[in-house]
This record gives C-alpha cells, structure tokens and sequence, in this order.
C-alpha cells in the first residue's frame, strides 16, 4: 500500500501527493523520479495505486527513454542572442497578427524554467522563454503561430489542433523537435 511521500515501488522511487485536480496523474522527472498526483477530494490512495500498476508499463518505458537522454544543457544567454531573438519575434509576430487579424498584441521575453510562450489571451499578450534563442526560425514559428492559436481557441482540443495543422501543416513535428531540442533536424 502506498502513502503519501516517497515510495519504492518495483525499485523504483515514487513520490505520492494530494492535489487539488480533477484527475490521477504521473510524470516522471528529468532525474527519473516518478510524481503520482491523486485528487484530494475524490480519489482513495488505492485508486491511486492502481492507476500506478495499470500504467508501469508506460511508465517502465517512458522513465528508460527520459533517463537515456542527454542531460539539458542550458548555455548562457548573451545580449546578442536575445536582440537576436527579439528581432526574430518581431517579424514574426507581425507577420502573423496581420495574417490572423489580430491586432492590439503585446509581447515580451521573458527567462522560463518549462514553457516555450505562454498566451494571455483575455489581456492580448504573449510572453516567449527567452531559451528560443538557441532555436531555428522555424521554431520560433511555431510558437508564435501556437500562441496567436490560443486567441482562437483557449484548449488543446480538437478545433486548437484542426486550426494549428491549417495554419502550421507541419507543426507536430515542429513540436517534437523543439521539445526534443533537435535544433540540427530542423528545415
């Protein structure tokens, strides 16, 4: 039975907590460690647990590739890499309102430990991690248009998906490579 704290379970370190969330979830860190969220109102540990057995496959899996990558190595910024950066986004966020007809947007950079942009959609601003400065145009791209996305539709779902691939046909992979950090497999 586990608890609330850390666990071994199957060898395996697992850190157990109560959340306020609508749903039973794991991630699985950069270290291999493994976080089981269970909803503090309406879910039992042993719900939690199973949930865990049902999944250790994927999360045998999932922690073997994490733990093969190579560590993230984040290389300084320099004042040339973010005015870079800026110009980049510039054009790019021009380009895009004028193309989607959405005006009155604001922008900043800002140094972000997990997101690549994030949309305030009720505010009209969009704030982009300043890590974009390693990446490829084509990259930077597919953030934008993935934030001016969010204007439309404020979800992931299905019309977010069906308006990104009109707009972005290729930004699946896109995404993989930015979240893989692939910049040399990019057009």
């Amino acid at each position: 039975m586990i608890r609330v704290g850390l666990n071994e379970v199957d060898g395996v370190s697992v850190e157990v907590v109560r959340v306020r969330a609508r749903r039973i979830n794991i991630r699985i860190r950069a270290d291999g460690t493994v976080r089981l969220a269970i909803p503090r109102f309406w879910a039992t540990l042993a719900q939690g647990e199973q949930f865990l057995w049902d999944k250790r496959t994927w999360v045998v899996k999932a922690r073997g590739e994490i733990l093969a990558r190579p560590p993230i190595v984040r290389a300084p910024l320099t004042e040339a890499d973010l005015s870079r950066l800026a110009e980049t986004l510039r054009e790019l966020n021009a380009a895009w309102a004028a193309r989607l007809g959405e005006a009155d947007v604001t922008w900043k950079i800002r140094r972000v430990k997990s997101l690549w942009g994030c949309c305030h959609w009720r505010r009209r601003y969009i704030t982009y991690n300043a890590e974009l400065a390693h990446a490829p145009r084509s990259l930077i791209e597919y953030v934008v248009v993935h934030e001016y996305t969010h204007f439309a539709v404020h979800d992931h779902g299905p019309r977010f998906r069906a308006l990104m691939d009109a707009r972005l046909p290729d930004w699946r992979f896109l995404r993989r490579q930015l979240n893989r950090r692939a910049w040399n497999e990019c057009p």
